[in-house]
């Protein structure tokens, strides 16, 4: 079991690594973006080597102030810097409100009006054949969720559309996905976390579609929120499982973390090897919820999710596990696999019930992987109405539309196989137009309006301002690629170093010998093999930059800690 455990945590290591090297080499080379709101074609671009890295050392020139004012307050800074970043989001995002005035629109508006009818009493809203949940059943998940703040705000009584209290409550989830994810850092780095947070935080507020993206009324902001506070609570019950050679009270820098406390009213010493059971219950039952939450608000969440799984797996076979610890950790698997799994369709279940009618079972799986190896008007592997029109060519017969579209990608693999230059030409577009969108559609899915945005909003999206937005997405995509790059060599080079150097099975030792420390990692290597074959869209990928935040944060401060050595 332990050498299946270190193989498994090898290949993690190795394979990110690809990855991150991947990752940094596209957007460093290359941009990928749209100039032209109507059309949304992603365009290429090569890049000025030298000016990517003049970028790159103003970043660094921030980082390096934020680490140099940290050694001189300390705590102070951290903290003011974590109010300040909150404050930020928070503010820019009123003011998206106020004057960005964005609105839903296509799926997000069809979301919406589905919870509005249905809440006006349209219960055809739930209908096999007529409505749009009948082709993307999965939706209902955040038809319930807006369906709640659209009951609120009709308490109050005010006549102006409810997507502005919305948008609001996205901006609060937003700060509060944030608040969460700074907290997990003290379980993934229990030395320098401090340090680190506060290069996390600068990160966070650099991060300028992310603030874009609270206006955008859809289920990548509560999504994000909900699985930010499940792995906090899933970091924090891995962190506090002691395995043999770990201390059970680990210091740090400015802090202590202890395990959960142990089951010792009898006065025997605590186990070591579990927290009690119910600081386990309770911690292990609410990152469930919150992971299954994430997937109800957003379908795609359950490729993190995955990851989740093979984590609890793996950590569950590691050497010297007790068998409560074992059977608990299982067990968590067990239940989140079934909740998320089951998620969805139960909320369908509560809706079908009430509405006296059914769902279809929507538009198909084969035929999102079918249109992702496609030509399509805004890029190779882009929307191009191939799902949907299969669906309604099939008689929205699933079986019917899934073999029109296994026909379709065998045609398309014939092709490939004719074309091998093409082939490689349409997937290299196809990656990099997503994952080298420093903007990550931000300004198509903010797109639509209502009344008119103020002209600084509206240069941002088609003016003279909106190249200066894209090079701000670039520059701060690169520090986000190289942080992440740094992470992933440093930590083969810590590994080497702590052997050689500390005793086996130290607390330092075993940090970097932890698989959950990599649990966004895999997320976002999962997320990648998936998209690459899936429906392409750079939207899709800000989930995943967004998880890499704390890696990036680490490879920062691993620079400037080699640098002061």
């Amino acid at each position: 079991m332990e050498k299946l455990y270190k193989i498994s945590l090898y290949a993690v290591k190795f394979l990110t690594l690809l990855l991150a090297v991947l990752l940094f080499a596209g957007s460093f080379l290359t941009t990928c973006y749209a100039d032209n709101m109507e059309t949304q074609q992603v365009l290429f671009r090569l890049d000025n080597p030298l000016w990517n890295l003049l970028e790159l050392a103003g970043f660094g020139l921030l980082f390096c102030a934020c680490l140099h004012f940290y050694d001189k307050f300390g705590r102070k800074l951290r903290r003011g810097l974590l109010i300040f970043t909150l404050g930020f989001i928070f503010c820019l995002g009123v003011l998206l409100i106020l004057f960005g005035r964005t609105v839903p629109a296509a799926d997000a508006m069809s979301v919406y009006n589905a919870a509005l009818e249905w809440i006006q009493g349209n219960l055809d809203v739930i209908h096999p054949t007529v409505s749009y949940l009948s082709y993307y059943p999965q939706q209902i998940g955040l038809m319930a969720f807006l369906e709640l703040f659209l009951r609120i705000w009709n308490l109050t009584g005010i006549s102006a559309p409810a997507w502005h209290f919305i948008k609001l409550i996205y901006v609060c989830l937003l700060c509060a996905a944030v608040l969460f994810q700074y907290l997990s850092l003290k379980y993934l780095w229990r030395e320098h976390w401090e340090e680190i947070s506060c290069c996390y935080l600068l990160l966070v507020c650099c991060n300028l579609p992310m603030i874009m993206y609270s206006s955008f009324v859809y289920g990548e902001i509560p999504s994000f929120a909900a699985l930010s506070v499940g792995l906090y609570l899933l970091l924090r019950l891995l962190s506090g499982i002691p395995f043999p050679g770990q201390a059970s009270d680990i210091s740090c820098k400015g802090m202590s973390v202890k395990p959960f406390a142990s089951e010792a009213s009898s006065g025997t010493t605590p186990s070591p090897e579990f927290p009690s059971i119910r600081s386990a219950f309770f911690t292990g039952t609410g990152s469930i919820l919150f992971l299954a939450l994430s997937v109800m608000l957003r379908k795609n969440s359950l490729i993190p999710i995955i990851a989740v799984l093979l984590v609890l797996l793996f950590e569950s076979l590691r050497f010297g596990r007790s068998v409560r610890a074992r059977l608990c950790l299982l067990g968590m698997a067990v239940c989140l696999a079934v909740t998320s799994v089951g998620i969805l369709p139960l909320v369908q279940k509560c809706y079908e019930k009430k509405a006296g009618n059914t769902l279809s079972s929507g538009v198909t799986a084969m035929s999102y992987f079918a249109m992702g190896m496609q030509e399509a008007s805004r890029g190779c592997g882009w929307y191009n109405g191939f799902n949907i029109d299969t669906y309604d060519a099939a008689g929205m017969d699933s079986a019917l539309a899934n073999e029109i579209s296994r026909q379709a990608v065998l045609e398309r693999l014939a092709y490939f196989r004719e074309h091998p230059g093409y082939a490689v030409d349409f997937y290299a577009r196809k990656h990099l137009s997503q994952w080298a969108d420093g903007t990550y559609a931000s300004r198509q899915a903010t797109l639509a309006a209502y009344g008119g945005r103020s002209g600084f909003f509206q240069e941002v999206y088609d003016g003279s301002l909106s190249s200066a937005y894209i090079e701000w997405g670039n520059a701060w995509q690169n520090v986000l690629y190289l942080g992440t790059l740094v992470f992933c060599v440093s930590t083969v080079h810590r590994k080497r170093k702590n052997t050689a150097t500390a005793p086996q099975g130290s607390d330092t030792d075993s940090l970097y010998l932890s698989l959950y420390l990599y649990v966004g990692l895999i997320a976002v290597l999962g997320g990648f093999l998936f998209h690459i074959l899936w429906e392409a869209n750079s939207r899709y990928i800000f989930l995943y930059s967004l998880l890499l935040m704390p890696y990036c944060a680490a490879g920062v401060y691993t620079v400037f800690a080699e640098h002061a050595k």
